[in-house]
């Protein structure tokens, strides 16, 4: 007698042996989707260890997924910092992936990249330090950039929200004026006003709006290249390192 097995069912066999056996970081990933598609708490605690085992291996959308996990609360206590942590680490591995991708990114810049994925506790030193960093004005005065913020510029506005925050470049430490420089860059959209100003509120210890843009953030460098609103890789490569500031001096 034959008997006839649903492709579905085979191709969900073969992905359970892949990531079970070969702990793949993208089987784990998928088999991790199938279980979280699934009603359920005992889902969503497998969904959320099989997204645990597939990030270890570095895989950036597992590490994003961590993140909305520990955001929500979905497969495990929900901790807003350990939130932060995850998608500060999906970043750092989207980053990598990204300058893998790009002909002409710095090999530096590349082995770096990969250094901080294989290494999860870097990212967060990573991500305090690059804000800690202040601004070098080398062509154009503070006063040119407060003035271009006003005229609504994305980019000047985050560099004035930074020099505010850290009292540097002539101005005073004003946390109110860099939050609304930040924030007046980040709702239009600069990816370096969105990472900043997610930064801003982790330094703050304002946990429920720093997750918010950390996850935006990462969100942008996860979406597809060439997919509506996507970029190319050199686009998109120069941006993490405009925001990182890869200068590891």
């Amino acid at each position: 007698m034959n008997v006839a097995f649903d492709p579905k069912l085979i191709d969900h066999l073969e992905l359970r042996e892949k990531a079970l056996k070969e702990r793949d970081a993208r089987a784990l990933y998928q088999m991790a989707q199938i279980y979280a598609s699934m009603k359920g708490k005992k889902n969503e605690k497998k969904a959320y260890e099989l997204y645990k085992s597939s990030a270890t291996h570095g895989y950036a959308k597992a590490r994003f997924m961590m993140g909305l996990c520990n955001e929500k609360g979905i497969g495990v206590k929900q901790s807003l910092p350990m939130a932060i942590t995850w998608y500060i680490r999906a970043e750092i591995s989207a980053a990598s992936d990204i300058a893998d991708r790009s002909d002409t990114a710095d090999e530096m810049d590349r082995e770096r990249l990969h250094i901080f994925r294989e290494e999860p506790g870097f990212a967060t030193e990573l991500d305090d330090a690059a804000y800690a960093r202040p601004d070098v004005l080398e062509s154009v005065t503070i006063e040119e950039i407060a003035f271009a913020a006003e005229q609504g510029d994305p980019y000047a506005q985050d560099c004035l929200g930074h020099n505010y925050c850290l009292g540097a470049n002539g101005l005073e430490k004003d946390l109110e004026a860099a939050e609304y420089w930040h924030r007046k860059s980040a709702e239009q959209g600069c990816e370096a006003g969105i990472h900043h100003l997610a930064q801003f509120y982790k330094r703050a210890e304002r946990y429920d709006e720093a997750v918010e843009w950390y996850r935006k953030y990462t969100e942008i460098l996860l979406k597809p290249v060439g997919a509506k609103g996507g970029k190319d890789w050199q686009r998109q490569l120069n941006g993490v390192l405009l925001v990182r500031k890869f200068c590891f001096s």
